[in-house]
Order: structure tokens, then C-alpha cells, then sequence
């Protein structure tokens, strides 16, 4: 990045306008010592206080937590400017593994900004874009996102920053906490049908978690049905690949950052939401989950209602839905403002970032204009990365295990057959040895893409599909790893249930016989069936089935 006409390499080192203001950038040791100096922090909270556009996100409760916790992973940078020995600005930043230049918090921040007061605003973010080139001229910086209220007319309206800068507006849901019309939305009658059936079902109650205790006993479960739900759609799972997660969604906690609630029916959680709160708004970033066995109820857009209607005697007043263009966050929304993604860079990259992200919309554009739905690019889209997964499995496997992959007709030349098993007295059963779980999200985020083409996308896509359309899995797993899995779906026209889509990883091919004669003991007890059927797709399936006692219909 070229400095501006005037500029000098030595005038960006100190940017002093005269001895008693300097602006000065730390990294990290140094921001660490810093943050955790009491005098310090205090003038950080006033300047905090003072910032009209500041979010929990910039407290020094917040910034100090993710700055120890990953340290480790990210380099801290603090950009201050002093007057007079007084701070006047702030800008919490990191550098990422890839060189990259991100608010501190990085995707665990849902807004990253400069702490200033309006009229320091513009001549400290410029100072402190230039002292970050000094250090790091060959880093993009990129905020994601700024809040709506963040002053950006004074940077984009001179030359240079114009020529370096992108500006990207977004959509800012927002529910305005209000009694009445939370209620009359609670009201309408789908909602009301919703929740009357859930009440049917057991004793279903709203709970706000403060008890850091009692949150840290449900938190694993949360952080399986978040890594699940996320696993499913689009194939990340935040908890279990970020192992400091915990941990530091803890420290937030019991630093008062983070509002907690959950819904609950006969005391299992069937929807959460966990956010970080603070100066009067409730944020959305955090994690929201819901059971996907309790789908059809919608119990997550119930969560989010009963949440608002809680929030009206409370200091909160804004329950921020965050950008992100979801369906759902429009329907709850009762007002709309617009944040922004800023990026920070040289003229080319910078011109470059515009010209993909303008190619971008324009052929979204034209493909909408063809009659060719959102929808539709996003399943496109899906299948191009489905399709470099696969391609990764193939360059894992060995060619005798791709040879058996392409010619599945030469496994087993017949189609998929039907098995059954009866039990004369099912709740006389003796326990078994092997331990076979019903309905475990747990389980089934343990399955490794081993021996089959199926990729750990697709296989929790649709475990997420069978548990929502009311299937049980039942499955086997050992040291981490998922080994043996059954789904529990009727049986049309046949007495008795059904176990289908059988699923077995090369290491649990040895005990597959005995899971599934578990699996089939364990749907006898509990539905309370005489025979279980079971449909078998492949060879090493239906040896297994006879060698537990199962016979062909």
C-alpha cells in the first residue's frame, strides 16, 4: 500500500502531532501486559462507555478473554492513541494464521470496530491504518461487520482511502423487544398449534441459565446439537474443530457477556439460544440450537419468541438478529438497519476484491433473471464442494477400494432384501454387552468417510433429514469413532418396525452382527414389537443379519 502524497515511512512511525499525542500499535506480549493493567482497562471502559458506536464486542471483558485464550492461534495488535494521558481511541485487532489483519474475536465477534469518540473517529482510524501498514505492509485488513451507526463518511471521502478501501452493505435484522406484539406473533395460529402440541407432549418451560454451574452441565449438549445442526447444513462443526471453544464461551459467561436461555421439554433442552449481551442489546452471534427430533414443532422460532417476550423486563431493549440474509431472521425482525464489511488493502487487491465480488453479483443477477432460484445456486454450490470432498476420499483410497467402489453390482448381484427376527418375550431380553445408543447426535458426529464414497456431509445431512421426518438411529461407537449405525422407520403393511439405511465403518465390520441383534433387542423392548424387520443393501449386511439369527421374509 502507497502511502499518501506527504506521507513518509519515518512520519508513519510515530504519527506524533506533538508530544503530548501519539498514536502507537502493540503486538503480541506487549498487548497482553497491556490489557491486563487495572488503570488501563479502566480507561478502556470509559472510552467504551463513551463510544457511541461500540458492542460488547469491543469491551476489554470481551477483547481481553478471546486475546488469552487464543493467543496461542492468533498475534494480538493494539492500536491506542493517547492525548494528554488520556486514551481517546482504540482498535483491538489480530493477525490470523494466513497473514490476514482481523478484529479482535475474529468470527466469534460479530462486529469489529474502532473505539473513539465521534469527533476523533476519522483521523484515528486513518492514523491507525497507516501505523498498520508500517508493520504489516503486505496485510489485507477486513472488519466483518460494522456496526450500523459506525461514522465512515470522513475515511471514504478522501482520495486515498477510497482507492484502498471496499465498503459491502448488509442487511441488520433487528427485533425491537416489545410486549404486545410478541404476544399477538405467539398468538397467530400456527404457532399457537405448535406450541399447544408440545405442551401435549410433556411439561415445557423457558429458563433463563444463570447459574454458571448449571450452564457448564448442559453446555456439552448444546455444543453437540450446534456441531450437528452446523455438521448438516453446511458442513462445519465449530465446538469440536475448536477445541478453546468452550472455554472461552465459559469465560464469557461468567464474566456476565453472555445471555443464555433454553426451552425445555420434560427437562430435555429442545431449542438455546446463547448470545453475547451487553449496553442494552441482545446479539444473535453466539450459538442457537434445537433438537432436530423436535423440528416439526419449530421450536428454535418458538425459543426466539419466548426470548423476546422475557427481554421486556429486562435491560434489554434490542435483540439484534445479525446479517446473514436468513428467511427466518426476517420474519422476526422488526426493524432493519445496515452494517457493513469493510476491506482494506492495496489499489489492486483492492480492485481486484471489487471486480470478483461485482462479477459475483451480476451473474447472480442474470441467473435469478433466467427464472433460476437462490435456492438452486446454493444446491449448485453444494455439489461443486461435495464434489472436491470426494475427490479428496479418492486420493485416500486405494485402487482395489475404488475398483470395489465403482462396480457396486459386482458386490452384491442381488437388490435389497427384507429380514426379520421375532422375540417371544422382548422385555425379558437379556442386556447386552455391546453399548447401542437410540437417538445419540453425539454418535453421529463421530462418523469418519472410510470405505464408501459418502462424505461426513452428506452422511449428517441425512441423519438431520431421517430424525425430523420422526426415524430413531440406533448406534455403536467406540474410541471416538462411529462404527455401526440403524434407523427405526415403520414398516407400511408389514407388522412390526424396521430397521433401515445400515451403515458399518471398516472397523466395526467384526461386530456387526452383534450390534444389530442389539439394535433389533432394544426397538423390541421399547416399541414394544414381537418381530423387527430389517432390510439389508450389500452382502457383508445380510451375512451379518443371518448370523444374528435374522431370517428372510
Amino acid at each position: 500500500m502507497q502511502l499518501p502524497e506527504g506521507f513518509t515511512n519515518e512520519t508513519a512511525v510515530a504519527l506524533e502531532r506533538n508530544d503530548a499525542e501519539t498514536v502507537r500499535l502493540l503486538v503480541g506480549d506487549d498487548v497482553l501486559l497491556k490489557i491486563n493493567d487495572e488503570q488501563y482497562s479502566s480507561c478502556w471502559d470509559s472510552l467504551y462507555q463513551a463510544c457511541p458506536w461500540a458492542t460488547v464486542y469491543q469491551s476489554i471483558a470481551f477483547v481481553s478473554a478471546w486475546y488469552e485464550i487464543y493467543a496461542t492461534t492468533y498475534q494480538p495488535i493494539l492500536v491506542e492513541q493517547v492525548r494528554a494521558g488520556k486514551l481517546v481511541g482504540v482498535f483491538a485487532l489480530a493477525q490470523d494464521t494466513k497473514g490476514h489483519i482481523i478484529g479482535a474475536g475474529d468470527s466469534q465477534a460479530e462486529y469489529q470496530v474502532w473505539l473513539a469518540t465521534t469527533h476523533d473517529s476519522t483521523s484515528f482510524l486513518q492514523a491507525a491504518l497507516l501505523e498498520l501498514y508500517r508493520l504489516f505492509p503486505k496485510s489485507s485488513i477486513r472488519l466483518k461487520y460494522l456496526p450500523y451507526n459506525t461514522p465512515l463518511q470522513g475515511l471514504m471521502a478522501t482520495h486515498f482511502w477510497k482507492k484502498h478501501c471496499l465498503l459491502k452493505a448488509y442487511s441488520q435484522p433487528l427485533m425491537v423487544v416489545n410486549d404486545e406484539s410478541l404476544s399477538l406473533e405467539l398468538k397467530k395460529k400456527n404457532k399457537r398449534e405448535k406450541l399447544n402440541r408440545l405442551k401435549r407432549l410433556g411439561h415445557l418451560t423457558f429458563e433463563q441459565i444463570t447459574d454458571s454451574a448449571v450452564f457448564q452441565g448442559l453446555l456439552d449438549e448444546l455444543a453437540t446439537q450446534y456441531d450437528f445442526r452446523k455438521g448438516a447444513t453446511v458442513n462445519l462443526t465449530p465446538f469440536k474443530d475448536d477445541t478453546l471453544k468452550k472455554r472461552f464461551i465459559m469465560t464469557l459467561f461468567e464474566r456476565k457477556l453472555l445471555h443464555v436461555s433454553v426451552l425445555k421439554l420434560n427437562d430435555a433442552v429442545i431449542a438455546s439460544n446463547a448470545g453475547a449481551a451487553g449496553r442494552g442489546w441482545l446479539h444473535l452471534q453466539g450459538f442457537n440450537t434445537h433438537s432436530p427430533i423436535h423440528a416439526k414443532y419449530s421450536p428454535g422460532i418458538l425459543q426466539f419468541l419466548m426470548l423476546g417476550k422475557h427481554l421486556v423486563n429486562s435491560e434489554i431493549k434490542v435483540f439484534d438478529l445479525t446479517p446473514g440474509g436468513d428467511a427466518y431472521k426476517e420474519n422476526l425482525a422488526t426493524d432493519l438497519v445496515e452494517a457493513h464489511i469493510l476491506y482494506v488493502g492495496t489499489a489492486y487487491s483492492r480492485w481486484r476484491k471489487r471486480l470478483k465480488d461485482g462479477c459475483s453479483t451480476y451473474l447472480k443477477s442474470r441467473l435469478t433473471k433466467a427464472g433460476i432460484q437462490q435456492s438452486t445456486l446454493k444446491l449448485i454450490k453444494k455439489q461443486a464442494q461435495l464434489f472436491q470432498e470426494k475427490i479428496r476420499l479418492l486420493r485416500k483410497r486405494d485402487p482395489s477400494a475404488l475398483l470395489h467402489s465403482l462396480f457396486p453390482r459386482a458386490r452384491h448381484a442381488k437388490s435389497s432384501q427384507t429380514y426379520f427376527i421375532a422375540f417371544t418375550a422382548p422385555d425379558l431380553l437379556p442386556p447386552s454387552l455391546l453399548a447401542v445408543e437410540r437417538d445419540s447426535l453425539e454418535a453421529l458426529l463421530s462418523f469418519e468417510a472410510a470405505g464408501g464414497w459418502q462424505t461426513r456431509w452428506e452422511f449428517l445431512g441425512e441423519a438431520m433429514r431421517r430424525l425430523e421426518a420422526g426415524e430413531h438411529c440406533y448406534t455403536w461407537r467406540r474410541e471416538g469413532r462411529l462404527l455401526c449405525c440403524a434407523w427405526l422407520s415403520p414398516a407400511p403393511g408389514q407388522a412390526g418396525a424396521t430397521l433401515r439405511g445400515i451403515y458399518c465403518h471398516p472397523g466395526g465390520r467384526a461386530g456387526l452382527s452383534s450390534f444389530l441383534r442389539t439394535a433389533a433387542g432394544q426397538v423390541a423392548r421399547e416399541e414394544g414389537h414381537g418381530q423387527v424387520l430389517a432390510v439389508a443393501e450389500g452382502t457383508a449386511t445380510r451375512r451379518a443379519l443371518e448370523a444374528a439369527g435374522f431370517e428372510k421374509v
